[in-house]
């Protein structure tokens, strides 16, 4: 069984190599690198390309798209794994993907062959998690923004929420998304004693109940929640999961946390609700354009935290994921099905 492996420039090949070849599964490798010279803010670029144009985004380099072709199983990263690539593969099994998102995989067409997708949301999950419910605090009880002024000189004592300032465990969360990151949300605030709400279609209500939490539907959650976070995905084509009607349904108390996928917020909508404090504020993580811009509006606004996508920003994200991938390869070849496998 041929085993090929491409990495890039957040996760290198031999990170795949060493796991693949100590778990003794296959009878050849052969690994690449795909474009992994890439600074961190062409590698934005990369990812926002991928993430909005999917698996057609970028062509294979020659030497990789004929070993691929060729393999029974293939490792990647970002690498994307197009339709055309799929449809030439003799013997593809496995397409094995070190993250949590498929937006680099033709799905469609893999699934089409009898290709199984095996991919890893949790590698980087828990970073995700900690991070939403750290920006939830750090805006609801201006961390940064008292941070800041006192490193200005300023002793500050109003700011945009003042006399509205709620704990934790007096808020109503509202989660849209119940996959890895959302559960995990999840199950970090029930120390904190508050009422969290889940919109999710794709999961049965039992579920979301056995977690622990209420499900609704997104417009009922968007109407309740002090505080609503996204862990969600959408296709390439698909309009934001929060736009202006959305915003417009909000309380004018509650808060946007989006630390999943900048698509899925209208972020001109996002700004003039927070102009117009239309919702008192919000935290952001991801953008549509990376870097941000010195002049871009949000960075002008008094009522938002901002961070420049550090979400899976940790040394656990990435050095786990080959670890876990290996030990969802090894129960499928024995079992037939595993973890987080289409």
């Amino acid at each position: 069984m041929k085993c090929v492996a491409i990495g890039d420039m957040f996760l290198n090949e031999e990170a795949f190599r060493e796991e693949i070849n100590k778990s003794g599964l296959f009878d050849s490798y052969q690994g690449f690198t795909w474009k992994g010279d890439l600074d961190r803010v062409a590698t934005r670029t990369l990812i926002r390309k991928i993430e909005t144009e999917g698996s057609e985004a970028y062509p294979l380099p020659e030497d990789i798209f004929k070993a691929v072709v060729d393999a029974d199983v293939v490792f990647v990263h970002l690498c994307p794994i197009g339709q055309e690539v799929i449809q030439q593969a003799k013997h593809l099994q496995y397409i094995v993907s070190a993250r949590g998102g498929l937006e680099n995989i033709a799905v469609m067409q893999a699934q089409a062959k009898g290709i199984h997708i095996i991919h890893c949301p949790a590698h980087n999950a828990h970073a995700v998690a900690e991070l939403t419910v750290g920006l939830m605090i750090c805006e609801t009880r201006n961390v940064a923004r008292a941070n800041y002024a006192l490193k200005q000189g300023e002793w500050r004592e109003s700011y945009p929420n003042s006399g509205n300032i709620r704990e934790l465990r007096s808020s109503r969360i509202g989660i849209i998304g119940f996959g890895t990151i959302g559960r995990l949300v999840a199950e970090l605030l029930q120390p904190f004693h508050t009422t969290i709400f889940v919109s999710d279609p794709f999961v049965d209500a039992k579920e979301i109940q056995a977690a622990g939490c209420i499900p609704v539907s997104k417009e009922e959650l968007l109407k309740e929640a002090d505080i609503v976070t996204l862990h969600g995905r959408i296709g390439p084509n698909d309009p934001p999961i929060i736009g202006k009607k959305e915003l417009a349904s909000m309380k004018s108390s509650a808060y946007l946390i989006n630390t999943a996928r900048a698509v899925l917020v209208d972020m001109d909508a996002l700004v003039h609700s927070l102009e117009t404090h239309q919702i008192m504020g919000a935290a952001i993580d991801v953008f549509p354009k990376e870097p941000l811009e010195a002049n871009d509006p949000i960075t002008k606004l008094d009522n938002i935290t901002i961070t420049n996508h550090r979400g899976g920003d940790t040394v656990d994200s990435c050095i786990r994921s080959p670890e876990l991938l290996i030990s969802y390869v090894e129960e499928a070849f024995k079992t037939g099905k595993t973890r987080y496998m289409l």
